[in-house]
């Protein structure tokens, strides 16, 4: 009897016309987002050419970096202002929500994204991408009758951008199935579908990129011991206080801007000058933050504690004045840098903590605390170190610890009222 019931519960998706379509366009989709999102890498990565500091330290920036970073804020004006895009277009994290990208708008966040990003704003390539696959999906998913199915194709388009973005087609998949949350009716056919679509791409990103984020920061290894699991408390703890940080900063931004937000060309340009000075006297804060967080795991130690920290305020301040001021780009690479060099910084404080220990569980858990990706993230983070099955529990702890601080305690959403108070008031 049971095995009946069990075949009859397969039988509709084995069986089912929509789902092989789906996987037909997940084929479609890893292929042809493959090639956009190698493009797209391609410029933003060989864009950077222009920022060459002549140290990592005080002010090792070059004055004349103002004026790029100002000119990529006319730039991304000109653009906003001829296509006419909104002063606060809906994020990455919105648009999984939505199981909906809207492809009119594809154009513009790809061009504005690819300025941002070439022009040093501390901003990820994750905005865009997730914007290519997921317009793409939309626009092949509403051919469908289905609204089960239109939500699942724009999905699988997504996963299918992140497929070579990121450091394997799990983590790919992983991430997208923990940000949109599909509903059940939805979810096994998300779940084939993103899963072959960013297979298929990463399976063409692969060999023509010759490398993906798999062991990029090379901490050193450390074995396992059972105080590790409350250290990975007392880590989540402290990135929930710089994910509070970020929170605070950001609003105060966002308060500071908020004159100019019919300011079209004029709102960017003074961002891009404001982050402009911040590179010039910190280079680190420039760009997504994958570089230079290889930087910091380098050269650390002759850094010093202090000055890590100071880096990742100013960061905070770099991404949120490029958030808030007309760049367009993702969030993800600049939080997992400041993860990451917060995460080296308390190890230089507490040496008996070893580095990779530090460093992964705040590399994860700073973004943790605000989105709610763990499994995304603890994959994320011993993938990128090359960490063992064991060396995963004090992230996940770590994570875990730093979201019921911050987002399960409710924190931010009476920061969020407190901030819209105002407002209403008005």
């Amino acid at each position: 009897m049971a095995d009946e019931t069990t075949t009859s519960q397969m039988a509709p998706l084995a069986h089912s016309r929509d789902f092989w379509l789906l996987l037909r366009d997940a084929v479609f989709f890893g292929v042809t987002l493959a090639f956009g999102g190698l493009a797209f890498l391609f410029v933003v990565e060989n864009g950077d050419f222009w920022s060459d500091p002549t140290s990592n330290g005080w002010w090792g920036g070059r004055w004349w970096w103002i004026a790029v970073t100002a000119g990529a804020g006319l730039v991304v004006g000109i653009i906003r202002h001829v296509l006419r895009m909104p002063a606060h277009a809906p994020g990455l994290v919105e648009e999984l929500a939505a199981e909906r990208v809207e492809p009119r708008t594809v154009p513009g966040t790809i061009a504005v994204s690819a300025v941002s990003l070439v022009g040093g704003a501390s901003l990820g390539p994750e905005t865009a991408l997730g914007s290519m696959g997921g317009g793409l999906g939309t626009l092949v998913g509403e051919r469908r009758t289905d609204p089960d199915m239109q939500k699942a194709t724009t999905l699988t388009g997504i996963s299918a951008s992140y497929g070579g973005l990121l450091a394997s087609p799990i983590v790919a998949t992983l991430l997208v199935l923990e940000l949109a949350k599909p509903h059940r009716r939805r979810f096994t056919h998300v779940v084939f579908g993103s899963l072959v679509s960013a297979t298929v791409a990463f399976a063409i990103f692969y060999p023509i990129a010759g490398t993906t984020f798999l062991g990029i920061y090379d901490v050193p290894s450390y074995t396992f011991e059972d105080w590790h699991i409350l250290a990975g408390v007392g880590l989540g703890l402290a990135a929930a206080v710089g994910a509070l940080v970020l929170a605070v900063i950001t609003g105060v931004v966002r308060r500071l801007v908020a004159p100019l937000a019919t300011k079209t060309i004029v709102r960017p340009v003074v961002g891009g000058v404001v982050f402009g000075v911040v590179a010039v006297a910190l280079p680190l804060t420039l760009f997504t933050g994958s570089d230079q967080l290889e930087t910091v795991v380098g050269s650390g130690s002759s850094l010093g504690a202090g000055f890590l920290l100071v880096i990742v305020l100013a960061k905070i301040v770099a991404f949120a004045v490029c958030t808030e001021s007309g760049f367009i780009g993702g969030p993800f690479f600049p939080m997992l840098f400041i993860g990451g060099t917060y995460g080296y910084a308390i190890h230089l404080l507490v040496p008996d903590i070893p580095v990779a220990l530090a460093f992964s569980c705040v590399f994860a858990a700073l973004p943790g605390a605000i989105v709610a990706a763990p499994f995304s993230l603890v994959l994320m983070a011993a993938l990128m170190m090359d960490l063992g099955a064991l060396q995963t529990v004090p992230i996940a702890v770590a994570v875990l610890t730093s979201y019921i601080a911050v987002t399960g305690s409710g924190v931010l959403v009476a920061m969020a009222n407190r901030r819209r108070a105002p407002s209403a008031a008005t």
